[in-house]
């Protein structure tokens, strides 16, 4: 049984306050830069993760609930003026935050059936790396009732419904 899917994707992915635009029509679009990192994801996936997704999506069940966590590396994090008193603070501010929605979309993107409601734990590191810059993906099934959700099955639920519509 595969419970886990591990990829670790070169890229970063742009900051939420780069992702979207707004029309002049109404509503919010990706931005060419999120487009293209959705494609850069995409592809990057498609040749080098295409068997491993495969097996964690066949082992999807409707009751399958998961554990997201995301390993986000940089290659500092230290404001060098810092030391200088050229820098408000030690830390560079690179939001982790603001960037785990974009690679959530791709995810559901590249996963189809597993949608991102799905995800019911969310874990964000940020690390530093002289090595590589990217995001580690770790996505884990988890079992639905450590996060309070009763063991029902289908035949369950139908006669519940119909009990209460009583």
């Amino acid at each position: 049984m595969t419970t886990s899917l591990n990829m670790i994707i070169p890229h970063v992915p742009p900051s939420e306050n780069k992702i979207r635009v707004h029309r002049r029509q109404g509503g919010q679009v990706y931005s060419k830069e999120a487009r293209d990192y959705v494609t850069l994801f995409s592809q990057f996936v498609r040749e080098n993760y295409f068997t491993e997704i495969n097996r964690f999506v066949a082992e999807h069940a409707e009751t399958s609930v998961y554990r997201l966590q995301m390993t986000f590396f940089f290659p500092t994090l230290i404001n060098e003026g810092w030391a200088k008193n050229k820098a408000k603070t030690l830390y560079k501010k690179f939001d982790v935050g603001n960037r785990r929605k974009l690679i959530e979309d791709c995810l559901v993107g590249v996963l189809g059936e597993i949608d991102d409601s799905l995800f019911f734990e969310l874990v964000l590191i940020k690390e530093m790396s002289q090595t590589h810059e990217g995001v580690h993906i770790c996505l884990i099934r988890q079992n639905p009732q450590e996060y309070g959700v009763p063991h029902v099955t289908r035949d369950q639920q139908d006669r519940t419904h119909r009990n209460s519509a009583q």
